[in-house]
């Protein structure tokens, strides 16, 4: 295919939220062909990255909007970051898990390590399992490693606790594997979908690389957002923040975009990059009901709460993470809790002397009516009982993020509403967004893959050479 002519004029490509999806979309348009391009990222926000924002509170310190992990199989995410000039900063931990267990009060060790034998090994040694329970979770295991997408889709009306229950799990054996739901879907397995949870653990005992998981060395503004911002504009391309958009135009003459001040602003291609719940609402009525944004309208919004606790001292002994099973009737209220005072502590913005305990509360429904002084007061209460560095010791100040309007969760019947495609079936508008591909269809690594996937279509309507989209490197007997 013929290179275009370099006097045909840019293809303005407007690209609506500036999240990871949106961004890579731009870095990876601007990477191959910037003068093919002329790029403009919309934020409503003051600050971009979306889901993995962060920023400076008014006294000057770093707030983040969850922990965030690295797995081993992000590697579109590693492969932009390289190519931009800024390879993560990861950190890697000792590859063990940590559960605090409500029911007893006590932490446990899952002895995952950083190879996959050792990972199943430490599934068949999990305290709390009987020798039964223990054969019964390997064969399960590998059932689930064997499966493809469509064995897995299966299951796509059912919740984690419904797909459980119908293999026979008994309760401890459920609560393990509930893990995953709750640590990574952001949901609890009477709420979480099925088959997020299959592929999510197909892929983590399935996959290889480097990390078991990794943390990242600075806050994700600095560690990733920020450099993809910068790479942008210095290609030519444009990221506005604080620019609302009202609603989207798609017609017979293309796309455009509607200010809330009424202001039309035309584009050869337009790229929605926001939350798939929320793209129906910026649409015209017209086409709400038409595919697949009909199906996206029964996508609902997970809210997340993030408290940072900042202590004068240091009161963790490492920079695990540390899960919960978070039952309601045990606790703790927490999902996750780490110091990010470790993770960052070869970060040059880093000026605080004690820990920064980060406590991640997922599926926040049935605690976000609490006041603010409530969840911290709860969480330095659970801290208190499992960590002894924390007993006698109150945080000198504490942040309560309540994250809403961003994070699709993934519950049942999630894989029969999300599209496959970028495509939108609308002259001229892309899907981009981690609810549009990916092995497991969240995460920073489905967001940048999706906007490599749209990137992708554009560069080859300019005949320019495409990125290779990279895919999880499983074992050899994993079906996927």
């Amino acid at each position: 295919m013929s290179h275009p002519s370099p006097r045909n004029p840019p293809l303005r490509v407007g690209i609506v939220g500036g999240g990871l999806a949106g961004l890579s979309t731009a870095a990876h348009l601007l990477l191959t062909a910037p003068g093919d391009f002329d790029v403009e990222v919309l934020e409503a926000a003051p600050f971009a990255g979306g889901q993995c924002a962060s920023w400076r509170d008014a006294r000057g310190r770093p707030l983040e909007t969850g922990i965030h992990l690295a797995f081993p199989w992000y590697h579109n995410l590693a492969a932009l970051a390289s190519a931009i000039g800024h390879p993560l900063p990861l950190r890697e931990t000792d590859g063990n898990y940590y559960v605090c267990n409500g029911a007893t009060g006590r932490i446990d060790t899952l002895l995952a390590g950083k190879s996959v034998l050792k990972t199943l090994g430490g599934l068949a040694t999990f305290p709390g399992l009987t020798p039964g329970e223990r054969w019964q979770l390997a064969r399960l295991i590998g059932r689930i490693l064997r499966m493809d997408d469509a064995a897995a889709e299966a299951h796509d009306g059912a919740t984690v606790a419904e797909f459980l229950a119908a293999q026979g799990a008994s309760p401890a054996l459920a609560r393990q594997l509930g893990l995953a739901a709750v640590t990574i879907q952001g949901l609890r397995p009477e709420e979480a979908g099925a088959t997020s949870f299959l592929k999510f653990l197909r892929t983590m005992y399935g996959s290889t690389g480097r990390f078991d998981t990794a943390f990242f060395g600075a806050p994700l503004g600095d560690a990733l957002v920020a450099p993809l911002v910068a790479f942008i504009r210095a290609r030519g391309g444009r990221v506005q923040l604080g620019q609302p958009v009202a609603g989207i135009e798609a017609g017979a003459d293309g796309p455009a975009v509607r200010r809330p001040d009424g202001t039309r602003r035309p584009f050869d291609h337009l790229v929605a990059a926001v939350p798939g719940h929320a793209l129906p609402a910026l649409l015209p009525a017209a086409c709400r009901d038409q595919p697949p944004f009909a199906a996206l309208g029964g996508l609902r919004e997970t809210p997340i709460v993030t408290l940072t606790l900042w202590y004068d001292r240091k009161v963790f002994a490492d920079g695990n993470v540390y899960i919960s099973n978070r039952d309601r009737r045990h606790g703790p209220l927490f999902d996750a809790v780490a110091d990010k005072a470790d993770h960052w502590r070869d970060w040059p913005g880093l000026n605080h002397p004690g820990s920064i305990l980060q406590v991640l509360v997922d599926a926040a429904d049935d605690v976000a009516g609490l006041a603010d002084e409530v969840l911290v007061a709860r969480a330095v209460a659970d801290l208190e009982r499992f960590f002894p560095g924390c007993r006698g010791v109150r945080p000198a100040d504490a942040t309560v993020l309540r994250l809403t309007g961003t994070y699709c969760g993934t519950r049942p019947g999630y894989w029969s509403r999300v599209p496959r495609t970028p495509g939108s079936g609308l002259p001229g508008l892309w899907l981009a967004g981690d609810y549009t591909t990916g092995p497991y269809h969240y995460g920073m690594e489905s967001a940048v893959r999706s906007g490599k996937e749209v990137a992708n279509r554009l560069l080859a309507l300019r005949g320019r050479p495409e990125h290779p989209v990279l895919r999880p490197r499983y074992l050899p007997f994993v079906r996927a």
